[in-house]
């Protein structure tokens, strides 16, 4: 901890202009956290403070100052300080100016950042910024952010930032900061989850990770993205990013999922991050068995099927699916009691009244026609000799008007009962 003697020793060498021994006090304090600063008696901390203020006085390094990493060290020091140093807004907001080369801009950007809405005044000067070269722009967008404030200014420049961005790093930088001011902008939830399934900058995957938790739980892809992000990202710090987010939703593990299934019809990365989640999804996917959207109920057969009998408990609910109204639902959940239960009696029925019936396509020789028996096919070969019951079916459909439903089906018998082949 800072002791009285080392704060008076660096205001007096601060104050006798000093450059060199300036440049290691400062690198000395700049280590100092703002845990840290705040032990220290208040008293000392504003002398200190001022003596920082002083050092910064003026326009010097408009006029040429060849010091410029003196004034950088400062207002990293004085943005760790914290609120404390809220004195020297002013003078940080001079380090904005043009002219003033841009670390120490960046240094003083970030500071301001820290006081939040104490330094509401600076906001102008950091839009005027959001243009500036790459990693300045994205130091003043985080900061306007942080400060707080959301009137139409800072609606308009962020939102523009959003949809017009200098690079993908200052589009997902504004996206952070329309998070945390509640601003909606379009295909921003959408836009940021697929950053964080898809990037491969991990840097861009942890602010992505950072702005969705900061939306509603119920937007489409933010909880699904970030509960496979907080589950399978090759990144560390991306995964605690991620698992940050779900707590700021006040979201564990358990109630993720029960989002993540709820959304099964209508997310892109439910299912994903529901399959990284394992047995414990088990209870919200029988449940999902129940849900209006048809391609819900199939992710959820279809996820219960990859368990296999860790998923004992949804037999059940998959049976019960057996009979629902959709042949792609009767498809999967079939699929999935093979996989579950290994009881050929339960699942080779349904495949082969699946085959028999009138496909659910209008286009009775279309792409989706022969996918869906392939599929059905594919399903009933999977199984093996004991989907031997298939058989005279299979065999009917060897004769089948697409050449590659005939060959699946020869396929299948093949595996089944090679001598039932003709």
């Amino acid at each position: 901890m800072l002791d009285a003697g080392q704060i008076r020793k660096g205001i007096a060498a601060l104050d006798k202009g000093d450059d060199a021994a300036s440049r290691q006090i400062l690198l000395n304090w700049k280590a100092v956290t703002t845990d840290e600063w705040a032990k220290v008696p208040a008293d000392q901390t504003r002398s200190l403070v001022e003596a920082l203020r002083r050092r910064l006085s003026g326009n010097s390094l408009q006029k040429g100052n060849k010091q410029p990493s003196l004034h950088k060290e400062v207002a990293i020091v004085l943005g760790n300080i914290g609120l404390r140093a809220t004195s020297a807004i002013s003078d940080l907001m001079e380090l904005l100016q043009a002219g003033v080369p841009d670390p120490v801009r960046e240094a003083a950007v970030v500071a301001l950042g820290k006081f939040g809405r104490e330094s509401k005044g600076a906001v102008g000067d950091l839009i005027e910024l959001c243009n500036s070269r790459t990693s300045l722009a994205i130091q003043a967008i985080r900061a306007i952010g942080d400060i707080g404030t959301a009137d139409q200014r800072v609606r308009t420049a962020l939102v523009a930032q959003w949809q017009t961005p200098q690079t993908q790093a200052t589009q997902v930088q504004a996206g952070v900061a329309l998070c945390k001011l509640k601003i909606d902008a379009k295909d921003l939830t959408g836009t940021l989850a697929a950053t964080l399934m898809t990037s491969q900058d991990p840097s861009l995957r942890k602010s992505a990770a950072e702005a969705l938790g900061w939306r509603n739980k119920d937007d489409a892809d933010a909880v699904p993205s970030l509960l496979a992000a907080s589950l399978g990202d090759k990144n560390e710090e991306v995964q605690l990013t991620a698992k940050a987010a779900l707590e700021r939703m006040k979201l564990t593990q358990e109630k993720a999922i029960l989002v993540c299934a709820k959304q099964l019809g209508v997310s892109v990365y439910a299912e994903t991050a529901l399959r990284k989640c394992g047995a414990p999804t088990v209870p919200a996917l029988i449940e999902a068995l129940r849900a209006t959207e048809p391609t819900a109920r199939v992710k959820a057969a279809r996820l219960l099927a990859t368990l296999g009998e860790q998923a004992t408990a949804a037999v059940p609910a998959l049976t019960t699916s057996l009979r629902d109204r959709n042949a792609e639902v009767r498809l999967a959940a079939a699929k999935g009691l093979w996989n579950v239960t290994k009881q050929p009696d339960l699942a080779v029925p349904v495949l082969v009244h699946l085959l028999k019936e009138k496909p659910p396509f209008d286009d009775d020789a279309g792409e989706a026609r022969r996918m869906f028996l392939q599929t059905t096919i594919e399903a009933l070969w999977r199984i093996g000799p004991p989907a031997s019951a298939a058989v005279p079916t299979l065999q009917r459909m060897t004769k089948e008007k697409n050449r590659l439903v005939s060959e699946s089906a020869i396929e299948a018998l093949k595996k089944i009962a090679p001598t039932a082949v003709r």
